[in-house]
């Protein structure tokens, strides 16, 4: 794959975006960046060469800006997704309609392979409208272009992820942790790194048809079990609290006025399902990757929420 080959990246100034770029750059990938705001995005460039990583600014639902990223690239990856609606942003335009314009170009200008980022648990039976879309998603793709690669991965953690940061951010301002469910939810928390390596290994897969992926880590968690790790983690004693959905969904219709809402309804309704593997597709072992574990990583950047930081 090291011959300048180009990839078209969509959603690339989130997370995950951040290490998938420093990979393809270390293979000499060039990459074109679709972004509301280059202005914002300038750190990006950061992750390559000098002018190995070009941006540019797309509405996602202009068909002529997105067949202007992905003119004369070789691959696509899909990152966008959202994990609660604004008002300008609804999981029916994210998560379906604009998968489903994606792949429809794709199609039709030559693309060899398409990678887009779904979720775990999405087949399972749900009332969660994030989930819902991000399966109507799914069967956009597979219906408009054939080659694709769909990763479904579990919690994706690492220095700058939502999950571990979030609740360490909540436990310096509170004295309980909310267990939602009791805490009974299942997850199989992934390394941003694997998820990274995952998608450049799939780029190699040569399919004739769409393949899915279920992406887990080594280990699977109770959500009250990843509670009590981060806070050994940062040395800090919580009360863990059971609520029931009921109590939560109750809560989540005022939390989720806030303007980074904390709990929305929704949300509530997607505790209700595990995301962990199936079994019934491919993992992250197919593609010849051992995951990392919770304990090779969370030390690394969790202890500035530590009394002391990395001295506490």
């Amino acid at each position: 794959m090291q011959n300048n080959r180009q990839i078209a990246i969509f959603g690339g100034g989130g997370f995950l975006g951040r290490h998938l770029m420093r990979e393809l750059t270390k293979l000499d990938f060039r990459i074109k960046v679709a972004t509301r705001n280059p202005y914002l995005k300038g750190y990006l460039k950061q992750q390559g060469n000098a002018g190995q990583i070009e941006l540019f600014k797309t509405n996602i639902f202009n068909e002529n800006e997105v067949k202007k990223i992905i003119s004369n690239c070789d691959f696509v990856i899909n990152l966008v997704g959202i994990l609660y609606e604004t008002k300008n942003q609804k999981f029916v335009d994210i998560h379906e309609q604009f998968p489903y314009l994606l792949s429809k170009l794709c199609s039709e200008n030559g693309i060899k392979k398409l990678v887009h980022i779904s979720a775990l648990g999405v087949e399972e039976k749900f009332d969660s409208k994030y989930k819902q879309s991000k399966l109507n998603g799914e069967k956009n793709i597979k219906d408009n272009f054939k080659p694709s690669i769909i990763m479904r991965p579990s919690i994706v953690f690492g220095p700058e992820d939502k999950f571990f940061n979030t609740f360490a951010s909540l436990v310096q301002i509170s004295p309980i942790l909310p267990l939602i469910g009791g805490g009974k939810t299942k997850f199989s928390p992934i390394y941003v790194g694997d998820v990274a390596e995952a998608i450049v290994k799939s780029l190699s897969l040569n399919n004739s048809q769409p393949k899915i992926y279920e992406l887990g880590g080594p280990e699977v968690y109770s959500f009250k079990e990843l509670m009590e790790i981060l806070l050994t983690e940062i040395k800090k004693k919580r009360f863990l609290i059971s609520i029931p959905f009921s109590f939560a969904k109750f809560q989540s219709y005022f939390l989720q006025l806030m303007p980074k809402p904390l709990l929305t309804p929704d949300q509530v309704d997607l505790l209700k399902n595990n995301a962990i593997a199936t079994g019934n597709y491919p993992t992250l072992k197919d593609l010849g990757i051992n995951g990392k574990t919770i304990q090779s990583i969370l030390p690394k950047y969790i202890y500035r929420f530590r009394t002391g930081g990395q001295f506490g």
